[in-house]
C-alpha cells in the first residue's frame, strides 16, 4: 500500500500546531486524538506521556506532535480535502478485503468477515478525522479476534525471505557485488586507499540492494538468479543529502591498533518489509564488523509484511541471521539496566517498537524510547517511514537517515534529517561527571567532620505544582541548615541541569546515593511540609494537604534504593516515614518529572 511520493514540506514552511493558542483550534485538536484514540490524558496506559514523546521528537513549548504527514494532517484539520483523505481510506479497505480473500477459504466466514469490517469501515469514516494508520490497526483487530489466527502471512513472508536469501547467496548477486573495474584499482596509490573505498563501495552497493523491492515483490518462490538484473540494481546511481553523511557516519575504523576516526556508533535500525530484512541483516553484518552496535526495532505483532518481533522468533532463517542478538522483551526496561545491556560485549539488540501500525510515536513503547534517546543515529527504510520523519514540520532528537527507491526506480535516495540544534543528550559520562561532582563535595565535608544529609522530597510529583515544590525544599533545606551543626545536607533541586528528565536525574543521584557517604538519608513527610508553608508565610494548598514522600514516584524508588544502601553500610540512618508506606507509586511515565498513576505494587 503506497502513496505517491511528495516533496517533503521543511520545518520553515510547515505549521506546528500548539494547545492553548485558539480555544476553538485547541478543542478541535483534542477531539481529534480522541476520536484517534491517541489522547494521553484519557488513555494514560495507552499512550504516550508529552514527556515521553519528547524523547524521540524534539518540540517548542505547547506544540503538539502528530503521527502522520503534515499533508494528511491537513487534510483532515481544513476538512477541504475530502477526495484525498477517502482515497486514502479506500486504499485500507482494499487491503482489508484482500487479507479476508487470501486467509479465509469458507465463502460463508469470508462474506461474514467482509461485512463485518465493511459496517466498522463505514462507521469510522463517516467523519473524515480518522487516521487511516488507525483504521487500519481496527479493521486488523477484528479480522484477528474474529478469525483466530493470530499471525497473518506469516507462512508468506517465510517464503519471502527464503527466496531473498538464496537469490543472494548465488554466485551470479556474488559476481555482480565484488566486482571492480582494473582501472578502478590502478587509480589508487597505496593499498590503504584501496581498502577505504573498497568499503565505501561496498556499502553504496548495499544500500542500493536494501531497497531493490524487485527482490521480494516479484517472482514467485524459487526463482533463480537469473531473473533479477543485479549489475542494474548495483550500479543505480546514490542521490539525497544523506549520502555522505551516512558515510561519514558509518565509516570504516582505521586499521592501526587503538585508533578510529569516529568512535562506534549505536544504531537504531528501523525494519521494514519481510524479504528486505534479509538484506538489512547484510548491512547490518557488515556495520558490526567495523564495530558499531546495531538496534534492530521490528513491530510488536501483525502488520501486514511488516517484519514482527514473532517473525525474528519463529522463522527459521531470521533466527539462524539473528542467532547472536540479545532480545529486550521487557516494553519499560529501566535507564539503568538499559544501559548496562549496551555496555556489554552484545553488538546486535532487538526490540519492537510496541506498536502494530506505522510509525508512531505516540504509541511507541518506553523501551522503544529510551533507545531512541540512548541512540546516536536512526536509519529508517522505504517511502512510509520517509513519509513520517521527513514529509513533517517536526525535527528530532537524533539525526534521522532514510534509505528508499526513487519515485521512478532509477535511484536509491539518502535522506538526511539532523537532529534539532537544541536536542540535549546527556551521556552517561557526563552524568557520572556530575554525580562525581557532588560526591567529591561530599567527601571534603566528611573530612572536615560533618555530617552528610541527603533529602528526598516531591519535586514533580504534583501536576502543576513543580515551582511550589522546589521553594518548599529550599526554604525547609535553608532552615535545617541553619539548625543543624556541622552537617552538609543535599537539597536535589539545586543540581538540576536544564534538559535533564527523570531518567537522566535517577541514573545521576544513584550514583551519588550508593557512594556510601550519606550518614543520613531523609525523607520528606507532611510536618515538614506543613512547617514549609509556614516558612513562606502561607496556608497549606490544597494540592499539598497530607502529602509526603510516599506520594513521590522518584521517593519510592529512593527509599527502596535507601534499604539497600543501609544493608551495605548498616550505619547509615534513614529517618521519615515508616518504610512500608511507600507502597503506592511503581514507575514514571517515562521522563515525566510527575507521576501518572498509583500502584499497588509494593516493596521487596
Amino acid at each position: 500500500m503506497l502513496y505517491e511520493p511528495a516533496e517533503p514540506l521543511q520545518p520553515e514552511t510547515a505549521s506546528i500546531p500548539k494547545s492553548e493558542e485558539d480555544p476553538s483550534a485547541d478543542a478541535w485538536l483534542t477531539n481529534f486524538f480522541t476520536e484517534n484514540h491517541l489522547d494521553f490524558e484519557t488513555q494514560p496506559d495507552e499512550v504516550a506521556s508529552p514527556e515521553q514523546v519528547r524523547f524521540v521528537v524534539h518540540l517548542p513549548e505547547n506544540a503538539v506532535y502528530y503521527p502522520c504527514s503534515t499533508e494528511l494532517f491537513e487534510a483532515i484539520l481544513k476538512r477541504q480535502s475530502k477526495t484525498y483523505l477517502q482515497d486514502r481510506y479506500q486504499e485500507v479497505w482494499k487491503v482489508a478485503e484482500q487479507l479476508v480473500q487470501d486467509l479465509i477459504a469458507d465463502e460463508s466466514r469470508r462474506t461474514f468477515l467482509t461485512e463485518l469490517l465493511r459496517i466498522k469501515f463505514e462507521h469510522d469514516t463517516h467523519d473524515d478525522i480518522l487516521l487511516p494508520s488507525r483504521l487500519e490497526k481496527r479493521l486488523f483487530k477484528i479480522f484477528i479476534d474474529k478469525s483466530k489466527i493470530d499471525t497473518p502471512y506469516f507462512p508468506a513472508k517465510v517464503q519471502r525471505n527464503k527466496m531473498v536469501n538464496e537469490l543472494v547467496a548465488g554466485p551470479t548477486f556474488w559476481n555482480s557485488f565484488n566486482w571492480i573495474d582494473q582501472q578502478t584499482i590502478l587509480s589508487f596509490e597505496s593499498l590503504e586507499d584501496l581498502k577505504s573505498e573498497a568499503a565505501k563501495l561496498q556499502l553504496r552497493r548495499l544500500l542500493n540492494l536494501c531497497v531493490a523491492s524487485e527482490l521480494w515483490e516479484t517472482g514467485e518462490a524459487g526463482a533463480g538468479p537469473s531473473k533479477v538484473d543485479f549489475n542494474k540494481i548495483l550500479h543505480r546511481p546514490l542521490g539525497g543529502n544523506g549520502v555522505k553523511p551516512l558515510q561519514d557516519y558509518l565509516q570504516r575504523p582505521q586499521e592501526a591498533p587503538g585508533t578510529c576516526s569516529e568512535p562506534p556508533k549505536k544504531i537504531l535500525w528501523l525494519c521494514n518489509d519481510a524479504g528486505e530484512i534479509v538484506v538489512d541483516l547484510k548491512i547490518i553484518r557488515f556495520l558490526l564488523g567495523w564495530g558499531h552496535k546495531v538496534i534492530l526495532v521490528v513491530k510488536d505483532g501483525f502488520y501486514l509484511h511488516k517484519v514482527t518481533r514473532y517473525d525474528v522468533e519463529h522463522d527459521p532463517l531470521l533466527m539462524q541471521e539473528v542467532h547472536d542478538a540479545y532480545h529486550i522483551k521487557d516494553p519499560v526496561i529501566s535507564k539503568n539496566e538499559l544501559l548496562e545491556r549496551l555496555k556489554t560485549d552484545t553488538q546486535l539488540f532487538i526490540i519492537s517498537d510496541g506498536t502494530q501500525e506505522r510509525l508512531n510515536f505516540l504509541l511507541t513503547s518506553t523501551t522503544f524510547a529510551r533507545m531512541f534517546k540512548e541512540a546516536d543515529v536512526v536509519i529508517s527504510k522505504g517511502e512510509e517511514q520517509w513519509r513520517r520523519l521527513f514529509s513533517t514540520p517536526f525535527q528530532f532528537t537524533r539525526d534521522i537517515f532514510n534509505v528508499r527507491l526513487g519515485p521512478d526506480g532509477q535511484e536509491v535516495i539518502v535522506s538526511y534529517k539532523p537532529r534539532h540544534a537544541e536536542a540535549v543528550k546527556f551521556s552517561e559520562q557526563d552524568l557520572k561527571e556530575k554525580a562525581n561532582g557532588i560526591i567529591r563535595e561530599m567527601t571534603t565535608a566528611k573530612d572536615r567532620g560533618d555530617k552528610v544529609i541527603f533529602y528526598s522530597a516531591i519535586i514533580g510529583s504534583i501536576p502543576g505544582q513543580m515551582e511550589t515544590a522546589v521553594q518548599l525544599l529550599k526554604v525547609y533545606v535553608d532552615h535545617l541548615r541553619k539548625g543543624y551543626q556541622k552537617s552538609f545536607i543535599i537539597n536535589p533541586a539545586e543540581h538540576f541541569v536544564s534538559g535533564m528528565d527523570a531518567d537522566d536525574l535517577m541514573y545521576m543521584w544513584e550514583v551519588v546515593q550508593r557512594s556510601g557517604l550519606i550518614d543520613i538519608w531523609r525523607f520528606q513527610t507532611v510536618e515538614d511540609i506543613e512547617t514549609s508553608f509556614g516558612l513562606l508565610n502561607r496556608e497549606v494548598a490544597p494540592e499539598w494537604l497530607g502529602k509526603d514522600a510516599t506520594y513521590s514516584t522518584g521517593c519510592t524508588k529512593e527509599m527502596k534504593l535507601a534499604i539497600e544502601v543501609q544493608r551495605e553500610h548498616p550505619e547509615m540512618q534513614i529517618i521519615g516515614p515508616a518504610k512500608e508506606r511507600f507502597l503506592r507509586r511503581s514507575e514514571y511515565g517515562i521522563g515525566k518529572l510527575y507521576d501518572r498513576q498509583l500502584s499497588d505494587i509494593s516493596l521487596p
